[in-house]
């Protein structure tokens, strides 16, 4: 029988081999074609999207005429997972896509060319109050995420992201992860789980940490103040090598953007918050209530480092990952 680890990297693997196997077929067609983008001639840059809260941002940010004033129009599709938007980026039908950065640690460790171009998110560094925490009923006897053991934890998908910050916060309670069975639901049905008792617990992502604060659970641990003390860049945009060494002015004028995007959602919550409703479904009141992460241009080594560590200790990628080799300086040539 394989071990929890090795039914994790073969997982990976699968999902790592179908991008490979697409990225042979060579770029697709973009509108996206060489040179530096100009406002006298606009360019279509084809992006892919998770309707998630972390991509607000990016929608304020064209609104705000951040992009159209760097010569930048974006079409952007939805999809409705961060691998599935790999192959598109891997064969250039899409310029850039969002993930969490997980998912692109995994991506590149098994030989996808993929490179990190912008930040996306960051955890708030707030305990009790951050964009992913680990929740219980009301009338749990857990008390620590060490408690977990032996107990039913769902998350929204195995072998990823979530299960990883599970990990790191049993560990980080001196329990054992590997003693802990992590299931797989969609947030909604997990919120319905746990009320009804069928889980013991969930890792949660907003908005639904806040849906499920609404139906008497409580927290019990913040995953990512176990891995830092500080704020953490948790998602991230990306694109291929290719791409980038075929159209670096490209790039340099698209980093341009999301990084003033970045800025100015960081600096007017208020209108980040009324942008989800524009993509993704969200009732109001959820809407008003939810925990925006933070958003900044930075992507600090310290903090790719230890989502590195992390994603080698749990079984996620089987090598070291350099921060070079990772995440694009920003400069065309």
């Amino acid at each position: 029988m394989k071990s929890p680890i090795m039914r994790r990297r073969t997982a990976l693997a699968g999902a790592a081999g179908l991008a490979l196997s697409l990225s042979a077929c060579g770029s697709g067609g973009s509108t996206a074609g060489g040179g530096a983008p100009s406002s006298k001639k606009p360019v279509t840059v084809q992006a892919g999207f998770i309707p998630v809260i972390d991509v607000a941002a990016l929608y304020l940010g064209e609104q705000q005429g951040l992009f159209s004033e760097r010569g930048l129009k974006l079409d952007i599709k939805t999809g409705q997972g961060g691998a599935a938007l790999v192959p598109p980026v891997v064969s250039g039908q899409y310029q850039f896509a969002f993930s969490n950065v997980v998912s692109v640690l995994a991506a590149r460790d098994k030989g996808l060319p993929l490179k990190i171009i912008a930040a996306g998110s960051n955890s708030t560094g707030v305990d009790g109050k951050d964009v992913t925490m680990i929740r219980v009923r009301e009338d749990s006897p857990i008390r620590t995420a060490a408690d977990l053991e032996g107990k039913k934890v769902s998350v929204n998908t195995l072998n990823n992201l979530l299960q990883m910050l599970g990990e790191v916060a049993v560990t980080a309670a001196r329990g054992n992860p590997d003693k802990v069975r992590f299931v797989e639901l969609p947030f909604p049905d997990a919120v319905t789980a746990l009320k009804k008792g069928d889980i013991d617990a969930m890792v949660t992502a907003e908005p639904f940490d806040t849906i499920a604060a609404q139906h008497g659970t409580r927290v019990i641990a913040s995953p990512y103040l176990e891995m830092s003390d500080t704020s953490l860049t948790t998602s991230v945009y990306f694109t291929s090598e290719d791409q980038l060494k075929k159209n670096p002015e490209l790039f340099t004028g698209l980093k341009a953007a999301i990084d003033a995007s970045l800025a100015y959602a960081n600096s007017h919550p208020d209108e980040t918050r009324a942008q989800l409703a524009s993509f993704m479904t969200i009732d109001p009141a959820v809407a008003e209530k939810v925990t925006l992460p933070t958003f900044s241009p930075e992507i600090p080594e310290a903090s790719v480092d230890a989502f590195v560590k992390a994603a080698g200790k749990y079984g996620i990628i089987d090598r070291p990952l350099a921060y070079r080799d990772l995440v694009w300086s920003g400069t065309a040539g």
